[in-house]
């Protein structure tokens, strides 16, 4: 007979899973209570959540979800059974803002790390998850943009008025001799 909280707890998981489709699974080894604590307030700021779950009942959701999603159906044949103690990352919509935020978060905590998530509707290993957490956001990369095309302009309008701005110069030093 099945416990009706471990049903509940594969309910809730089920539900926070079909809510949030960008999501990982970090593995933490022998993390303190605190940098928990801290983890989560850090990811609370950019509307992302982390929640430890127990890897049976995870995968029991992950196995009734797979039935109608192909991603994750991947997902439990090439990452199943899991091994080690784990913990859910519910990113929100802007789910880069909440990976650089757990990524910032690793560099100083190492015992945690990820194992797989899905993003957009892709699988991505611990490494590709890694690699995509340490790239500049949104914002960033139009700021640079929006400067590289303002950078020529400015440098053209400079040339075209230094020769103006020198000859007001010279008449200016010999208004002045």
């Amino acid at each position: 007979m099945t416990n009706s909280q471990k049903l509940g707890t594969v309910d809730s998981f089920i539900e926070k899973l079909q809510k949030n489709s960008n999501f990982a699974l970090i593995k933490f080894d022998k993390t303190t209570h605190q940098s928990l604590e801290a983890l989560r307030k850090a990811l609370k700021k950019e509307q992302s959540s982390f929640e430890v779950v127990k890897n049976t009942l995870f995968e029991k959701a992950i196995n009734k979800l797979a039935l109608k999603n192909k991603n994750l159906k991947d997902i439990r044949k090439n990452f199943f059974p899991l091994k080690e103690t784990s913990a859910l990352l519910l990113l929100g919509a802007e789910w880069n803002k909440g990976l650089n935020a757990f990524y910032q978060f690793v560099q100083k905590e190492k015992t945690l790390s990820f194992k797989f998530g899905i993003l957009d509707s892709q699988n991505y290993d611990e490494t590709r998850l890694t690699y995509i957490a340490q790239l500049p956001g949104k914002d960033q990369l139009m700021a640079k943009i929006i400067g590289s095309m303002k950078n020529p302009m400015s440098k053209l309008v400079y040339a075209l008025k230094f020769n103006t701005n020198k000859f007001v110069y010279i008449l200016s030093q010999k208004s002045k001799s």
